[in-house]
């Protein structure tokens, strides 16, 4: 749109100025005073009852400012404005007529001479303390759109070395806790001058007399430099100018219209800054930056919610990931009333990460209408949220506006740049491009979706992974904030206006100390209160999120507990206050409060009354109305009470709610308390509320499925069962002594006809047998060890042998069933029982079969399937995939396979860990011993070598057996595997493995899985074990050593056992007859050893070796199978290469895969960064991070390699590193330690004749954090 405009003013407008002008010279003369004759003309002066503020005539700046009642000034603008910046470019600047005059407002019109057209309207107005610029209408044309808004010089305040106390406080966003951002400075006459401008992001001078803050809606179109990380909102710069040194503040850039943005700025929304000027504001009887701070809340920007920040008492994470949903949003609802009970309902923040599609990073940015179905999708969600907030629970999800992975319903790409790579763990992500999002109204639609389809008390959105600062990150928050969201971000600089929590100041165990809380004291003297992204501090303390739900693996519902009482509570009491004065480790709150430390100990004083004392307190809380009491060593402690009171009633707090334990009497002001170490306690003057019963399991079929009962009335119990409580806090139900134990409970409300699946964890006391039976509905299923430990790390009894058991069933007329879980007698077993669910669900079936899943109608888990121990305990990186075409199938972007290769969802993993990634157990596929099975299923497999289908069997002792596994080659289209398994020598089971040398990125997916009972078997099961080893590479035309190891896990002697290895064709082995093993026995391991030669011209590729070991027992024969993949050698380099152009042999690396011509990034190939040394680029090299080594192949055929090596510059600070490089072992250089400031260093290595080179990276000593290395133009010099 054309925006008009008038080469001068109107004579209508004329007349109005002047009109105005002389209507204000009254007021501006009586607030002045009689003008003498031949003084100079004064300057217009507007102002309120509180200041008098002189301004210019040829600008809109403030020259003084007058304290009335005092008559001390602070000095404004000293020198003219005739430039403003417009769009990055100087432009002089006049104003048009004189400025507009009231008693209480200046208003001016700026224009352009370059510019015709362009034009400006500024106003100049006080209230109260506060002086207020602000841009009130841009005008410009078609042929110059002003997009930013820079007034260099344009001094809001400015305090010189002639004013008596001149001092400056600045400061920036700064999460490294090893130091502070804070700058204070006196103004004196030996204050040099600066040559250039600085940035800050709080600004606050002061005088003996006055202090003043300044604040400012400045954003930063393009942030770079300074201006990065909100560091430039203010600049501010000493100058000299005769005998005396001014520090003037003033705006950083607004932006008026965003590059691409649709519309202007407008109203509230355009450019603005605020100065408060303030007398001693804390009355301590001085005025310096504490002043300026107390009177910065006035005009300072606050986040939304962050009244309520003080009563978020109880930070916490449910944490659902990877499809297995081990923390369903009414399983939530109930550890929502665990924590309330237990603390005698404290403020909750409840951040669901996991609340989309398959649980947490998946489906991003999905805010809406993808909720996870398997945690129980969006009404399960509503009602968590509705009744959560009965139980003060506040909740808010975990959101990513960076990154969105393929699978996502609003993926595509206009959404995303597909040739930038994000974190990569469940699926490959793709960086969003932001700017197209917020300036399309995208993104705002999404989170629009999520606030329409979800309970109000889904009031925050926890920001994940977002870098941006400026006008992007600016818009975001408009967006978010006019649909009433809080915020709440992973880094504690983002999105600092906004953010009421910070994840990583929070988790101490996460992130490094460079990278926590924020570091000012200026910042949190302002907003100590107002939200939780601090650091700790000897008397402020912090809140700490330690986690019992399965983030990060946390379980220890104790530990969580005791982080309410020793961390958190003290500092939210603190919280309740505004602080006033900040003397060292001595601070004075508002409402009579003071923190200090006393001999040492942290002292805590209300009115007088101390209320803490070192780890034990006595708090009040809403107001008085009760108080906390605890003490981590316990004992008894004396406490002095308000008056009035003539007896408190105190209780114990479980997770069961209050106890009564006794009445208190105060006696002279003073009462004594007894307490048990670590037990929290609540007193009440004279009673306590009634407490509201929880019903648990509320919104589910079953009554209290958790357990947390101490009674278990929910349950009809027979035998011996009781609730146990484990050394981490943990509840389940226990059935024990040796006979038949059980809990039951009638099922009603069920949909006649449908079909449902019912579950429970159930766990065997390791290493025995009890046969424990869940049954519902008619359908039953039977757990008789428990041999599989529980590695899924959101899991809340990962490193237990809890596993979950299903039964299908459907429901009868009358929609009522009865629930059994019973332990069968015989058995002294103790077993435990958890999470019972019963859920809505209709799993195919498939006639003929023992097992048939697709994945379409999972409700928890993997269907037949268990995690393995791949990765160990980890968020692993298997999940049920969801199709989107074309984003997740094969050839969108260079994939190699597709992600769902039948129905609308597949089995994928992704890239996973090595080891066994998943297995069936005897309650999901029972085979029973002597039969046959045939094992089937549908896959693609993205690389040969990388997987191999597995068969074993679990022994009563709990040790587990693998008898086969076979190599899955490179299935690029969907194919078909089968293969008989016979059933013997234990709980027999099938699985998928990841192999050790497998390459990187690899990529398996599974679907229509059926197992099949073919009767009786011909032999009996094999027991024994047989491994394949050959190096990772073999060289053609030269022996290499390959073995294979039978170990025989029969209970007797095997006898004429023989080794057979099957060969590629044209490959040789020496022996080539069987190698004989002879008789080995029980528990015994043979080794045949072969020397196998492919031929000289074998060409570059994987390929299969196989062997076989038979053997007699019992009058029979029996046999095992094995087999492995191996690679031939890369041909070796004949003329000069980049390392990164070469197959290296091996490659090991400290942290993701080692990068080709990027620098190292995180767990994907191709996630990292370009490289960069020194502020030096290089197209070409090698990312690595500590410790690593790369093996290449050179076949003698090369002399030399030269590199520039060093710390990558993503690194700004931290880092060291050691570089070597060893030919056929011996070390032929090494670097000093190298570290992050350091240049590129100079890397020659002599490799003449070598056939193989490692490139090594050491840790410099130090541990290997942010050890990123870069080896720079690596470049074998080969050939001629």
């Amino acid at each position: 749109m054309s925006h008009p405009h008038t080469s001068a003013p109107s004579a209508a407008r004329r007349l109005r100025t002047a009109c105005a002008l002389a209507a204000a010279s009254a007021t501006v003369f009586a607030l002045s005073g009689p003008a003498l004759a031949e003084e100079a003309p004064a300057d217009p002066v507007i102002g309120s009852a509180q200041l008098s503020v002189a301004v210019a005539e040829d600008f809109p700046r403030v020259l003084s400012y007058t304290d009335r009642a005092s008559g001390a000034r602070l000095l404004g603008s000293t020198a003219p404005v005739t430039q403003v910046v417009l769009n990055g470019t100087a432009h002089a600047v006049q104003t048009e007529g004189a400025p507009v005059l009231t008693a209480a407002s200046a208003a001016y019109t700026l224009v352009f001479p370059d510019l015709p057209g362009v034009e400006i309207d500024a106003r100049l107005g006080v209230d109260g303390r506060t002086t207020t610029f602000k841009v009130t209408a841009v005008r410009d044309t078609e042929a110059f759109r002003v997009g930013t808004i820079d007034i260099p010089g344009h001094d809001l305040v400015s305090v010189g070395s002639s004013d008596t106390g001149a001092a400056t406080a600045f400061t920036r966003l700064d999460p490294d806790s090893t130091r502070t951002a804070d700058v204070f400075a006196r103004v004196t006459d030996t204050t040099a001058a600066e040559p250039n401008p600085v940035g800050a992001s709080y600004a606050i001078v002061n005088t003996g007399a006055l202090a003043a803050a300044v604040e400012s809606n400045s954003s930063y179109d393009k942030p770079s430099g300074a201006s990065a990380r909100d560091g430039a909102r203010f600049w501010h710069q000493a100058r000299r100018s005769g005998a005396e040194t001014r520090v003037g503040v003033w705006s950083g850039q607004w932006t008026y219209r965003g590059a691409g943005a649709p519309q202007p700025e407008s109203g509230d929304d355009l450019p603005w800054a605020k100065v408060v000027v303030t007398p001693d504001a804390n009355a301590d009887g001085a005025v310096d930056w504490q002043d300026g701070a107390v009177a910065f809340r006035a005009i300072g920007i606050k986040a939304p919610g962050s009244d309520r920040t003080p009563d978020r008492v109880v930070a916490h994470i449910p944490f659902n990931f990877a499809s297995q949903a081990t923390h369903p949003f009414l399983r939530t609802l109930d550890d929502v009333k665990r924590i309330s009970l237990s603390t005698d309902g404290l403020g909750q923040f409840a951040l669901l990460k996991g609340y989309g599609s398959e649980g947490h990073d998946s489906a991003h940015p999905d805010y809406g209408g993808n909720y996870n179905k398997r945690a129980g999708g969006l009404a399960d969600l509503n009602t968590l949220l509705r009744e959560g907030r009965k139980w003060g629970a506040g909740f808010g999800v975990h959101v990513n506006a960076t990154e969105s992975y393929p699978e996502a319903k609003n993926f595509s790409e206009t959404l995303v740049d597909k040739t930038k790579p994000g974190w990569n763990w469940l699926n490959q992500s793709y960086y969003i491009d932001q700017r197209r999002d917020v300036n399309s109204g995208d993104l705002a639609r999404r989170f629009q979706q999520l606030r329409d389809e979800t309970d109000p008390n889904l009031s925050m959105l926890y920001i994940d992974v977002y870098y941006t600062h400026g006008w992007i990150a600016d818009k975001t928050m408009q967006a978010v904030r006019a649909q009433g969201w809080n915020v709440a971000t992973e880094w504690s600089e983002k999105f600092e206006r906004a953010s009421l929590w910070s994840h990583w100041a929070n988790d101490l165990d996460y992130g490094g100390a460079t990278n926590k809380g924020l570091n000012s004291q200026i910042i949190r003297f302002i907003r100590n209160g107002e939200k939780d992204v601090w650091n700790n501090h000897p008397v402020l303390g912090q809140t700490a999120l330690v986690d019992f739900e399965g983030w990060t693996g946390e379980t220890d519902w104790n530990a969580f507990s005791a982080n309410i009482w020793q961390r958190n509570l003290p500092a939210k009491y603190l919280q309740q206050q505004q602080i006033t004065r900040w003397d060292g480790n001595d601070i004075t709150f508002t409402g009579g409060v003071r923190g200090t430390v006393e001999n040492g100990r942290r002292t805590f004083y209300d009115n007088g009354r101390k209320v803490l004392d070192g780890d034990g307190y006595l708090l009040p809380w809403d107001g008085g109305k009760k108080l906390y009491h605890y003490n981590r060593t316990g004992g008894t402690t004396s406490w002095a009470v308000p008056g009035g009171t003539r007896a408190y009633t105190l209780y114990k707090l479980t997770d069961n709610g209050r106890v009564k334990t006794g009445t208190v009497r105060p006696s002279g002001g003073r009462i004594t308390l007894d307490a048990v170490a670590g037990q929290p306690y609540v007193l009440y003057p004279d009673s306590a509320p009634a407490q509201t019963a929880p019903r648990w399991g509320q919104g589910t079929p079953v009554k209290d499925p958790g357990f947390n009962d101490a009674r278990l009335g929910g349950w009809t119990k027979a035998g011996t069962v009781a609730r146990d409580t484990d050394d981490q806090g943990r509840n389940s139900a226990k059935l024990s002594g040796a006979a038949t134990a059980s809990v039951r409970q009638q099922i009603t409300g069920l949909t006649p006809g449908a079909r449902y699946t019912a579950s429970a964890l159930i766990e065997v006391e390791p290493g025995k047998t009890r046969p424990t039976t869940l049954s519902a509905g008619g359908a039953s299923v039977t757990v008789e060890r428990s041999a599989l430990e529980d590695r899924v790390a959101a899991s809340d009894w990962n490193g237990t042998r809890f596993q979950r058991a299903k039964v299908t069933f459907t429901a009868p007329a009358d929609g009522s069933v009865p629930l059994r879980i019973q332990a069968a007698g015989g058995s002294p077993a103790t077993v435990r029982i958890d999470d019972v669910r019963i859920v809505a669900n209709a799993p195919a079936t498939k006639a003929g079969t023992l097992a048939h899943e697709d994945f379409e109608a999972v409700d928890q888990g993997w269907g037949p399937f268990l995690k393995g121990d791949a990765g160990g305990t980890t968020d692993p990186r298997t999940h049920i995939a969801q199709l989107h075409a074309p984003y997740t199938q094969a050839g969108w972007n260079g994939k190699p396979i597709d992600d769902v290769i039948g129905g609308a969802e597949s089995l994928k993993s992704h890239d996973e860990n090595s080891g066994l990634v998943y297995r069936t157990a005897p309650w999901t596929v029972p085979m029973k011993d002597g039969h046959d099975y045939r094992v089937a299923y549908d896959y693609q497999s993205s690389h040969a070598g990388a997987y191999e289908w597995v068969t074993g069997y679990d022994r009563v002792n709990g040790t587990s057996v693998e008898t086969r596994r076979t190599p899955l080659g490179q299935q690029r289209t969907t194919g078909h595997f089968s293969e008989t398994v016979t059933a013997g020598c234990g709980d027999t089971w099938t699985g998928l493995r990841k192999r050790e040398d497998a390459p990187d990125g690899a990529d398996f997916v599974l679907d229509g899985f059926t197992v099949t009972d073919l009767g009786p078997a011909a032999e009996p099961a094999a027991c024994g074990t047989l491994t394949v080893t050959a190096p990772d590479s073999l060289e053609p035309g030269r022996p290499n050593r390959v073995t294979a190891a039978f170990a025989n896990d029969e209970a007797a002697d095997v006898t004429d056992a023989r080794a057979v290895l099957t060969l590629p064709e044209g490959w040789t082995a020496e022996p080539a007859a069987p190698v004989a093993l002879g008789t080995v026995a029980p528990g015994a391991r043979a080794t045949a050893t072969w020397q196998v030669t492919p031929p000289a011209d074998a060409a570059y590729r994987p390929y299969p070796l196989g062997a076989s070991v038979t053997y007699g027992i019992g009058g029979g024969q029996r046999k095992l199978t094995a087999a492995t993949t191996v690679r031939t050698l890369p041909p070796p380099p004949t003329a000069d290469s980049w390392a990164s152009d070469l197959d290296w042999t091996s490659a090991a690396n400290g942290w993701g895969p080692v990068e080709r011509d990027l620098s190292n990034g995180e767990t994907g190939t191709g996630d990292g960064t370009p490289l960069r040394i020194g502020g030096v680029s290089y197209a070409k090299g090698l990312g690595t991070h500590a410790p690593a080594k790369v093996r290449y192949y050179l076949g003698g055929r090369c002399t030399s390699l030269t590199a520039e090596v060093g710390v990558d510059d993503v690194q700004t600070t931290r880092g060291s590193v050691q570089f070597s490089v060893l030919a056929d072992g011996t070390e032929k250089t090494k670097s000093p330690v190298l570290r992050a400031a350091d240049p590129a260093w100079q890397l020659t290595a002599d490799v003449t004749g070598a056939s193989y080179v490692d490139l090594v990276v050491g840790d410099g000593g130090d541990g290997n954090g942010n050890d990123h290395a870069d080896w720079g133009s690596a470049r074998f010099h080969c050939g001629n």
